[in-house]
């Protein structure tokens, strides 16, 4: 499957040069703005967020999302959005001719190439503040830091330089990621600016029944598990089994204390058949099966996670997070280095199993406020602002660049 994928690549990396080229002879329209995001896979993410606020708020631009998915092009258009999908005739028209591009997650596949010629502007929103190393700071699972790849990168430079296009702006939530930004990708610093994430604008969305509501005690909380995934080379990885997660003694524990627990896991790291078929059966343990949790992650009391960067995020509602790094050591000695000491930028009770999950689920229920001076901290440490503006921010940043 891998030949495959690599032989599609490079059979598309011809058109994609084709179109490049052909592009210089296109006029831009600076109102026309253009999105992808997740690889071209799915709708979500930083990308998500923005191009809504432009349609709703900025009318003058015409938003454009791109996929490689038809799926997700025919429910964009279901919406009354406009989408396209990568290589049919329209969409190649409409790339050619964008003023603006924006992507979340890679370069390449994110919208195809060709599209960032010079005339464009490449706007890199990034899919969140990093707690483990990335590109070039990450010297375990990066191919391109390995001396064998970089002759090919040179190559690729020469050959096909929409693949090598440096963002004209990449955006940051801090002077934290600000920094590592810079160093990951050798990026220049005045070109990253500080303007908080589109998706967390959702974070600040109002609610009828706020979780933590001193008139809704008693109710069933919701909390969700939102694991890092392990990526390809480490698909054996099991979350569940040798963890002890057992499934009947966690759905009655979970009742007992009234939470209901969400899982929201990657498809790579699926628990095993049996496990699965018993969480379809239990009463208070559920699968998260939407692709983005952001629309609904305000409606969670607390997080369970390891290294995602979720938590981050979730900093800004000021509610609680367990910290589930079951695999500490073997992660940051085999999988990825951490920018941080893990402890001093946890602000929660830390559990290495399931039964010291559900023990952690217990204390942050009963004590809600314990880890409320370190929440605090982290969060202003890794936010520079707290609001549902980062959106409109970025629009600001972008504007200058169109003259």
């Amino acid at each position: 499957m891998k030949f495959w994928h690599l032989l599609k690549e490079a059979s598309l990396s011809v058109f994609d040069n084709l179109f490049y080229f052909l592009s210089f002879l296109v006029r831009k329209d600076k109102n026309l703005w253009v999105f992808g995001s997740m690889f071209g896979a799915g709708y979500a993410d930083n990308s998500k967020y923005l191009f809504e606020y432009i349609i709703k708020e900025h009318p003058e631009v015409r938003a454009v999302w791109f996929s490689d998915k038809t799926a997700v092009v025919c429910a964009l258009r279901l919406k009354g959005f406009e989408a396209y999908r990568f290589y049919e005739p329209k969409g190649i028209w409409m790339a050619m001719r964008a003023g603006v591009a924006f992507i979340s997650h890679s370069a390449v596949r994110d919208i195809r190439p060709f599209v960032f010629t010079p005339a464009s502007v490449l706007v890199n929103l990034w899919h969140g503040i990093p707690l483990k190393r990335i590109a070039l700071d990450d010297n375990i699972s990066e191919v391109r830091n390995r001396p064998f790849f970089r002759p090919l990168k040179w190559l690729s430079q020469v050959l096909c330089p929409g693949f090598r296009r440096q963002a004209d702006l990449f955006t940051a939530a801090s002077i934290e990621d600000q920094r590592h930004f810079a160093s990951a990708f050798a990026f220049p610093i005045e070109k990253l600016k500080i303007t908080g994430y589109p998706r967390n604008d959702a974070l600040f969305k109002p609610q009828s029944s706020p979780p933590g509501d001193s008139a809704l005690e008693g109710r069933v909380k919701k909390g969700i598990y939102v694991p890092t995934f392990r990526s390809k080379e480490n698909t054996s990885f099991d979350f569940f089994d040798q963890f002890g997660f057992c499934v009947d003694e966690i759905d009655r524990s979970l009742g007992g204390l009234k939470v209901k627990l969400y899982l929201k896991l990657h498809h790579f790291n699926i628990p095993s058949a049996e496990i699965k078929k018993s969480i379809l059966g239990a009463e208070n343990i559920f699968f998260y099966e939407k692709l983005d949790v952001y629309d609904e992650l305000a409606d969670f009391d607390f997080l369970i996670t390891d290294f995602s960067s979720i938590y981050f995020d979730f900093l800004l509602l000021e509610r609680p997070i367990v910290f589930a790094p079951f695999d500490m050591s073997g992660f940051e000695d085999g999988v990825r280095h951490l920018y941080y000491n893990y402890a001093e930028v946890t602000p929660g009770p830390k559990a290495y199993s399931w039964p010291e999950v559900i023990n952690c689920i217990e204390e942050v229920m009963q004590k809600p406020d314990k880890y409320s001076a370190q929440l605090q901290q982290t969060k202003n440490r890794f936010h520079a602002f707290v609001d549902d503006r980062s959106s409109a921010r970025v629009y600001r940043e972008v504007m200058p660049l169109l003259k």
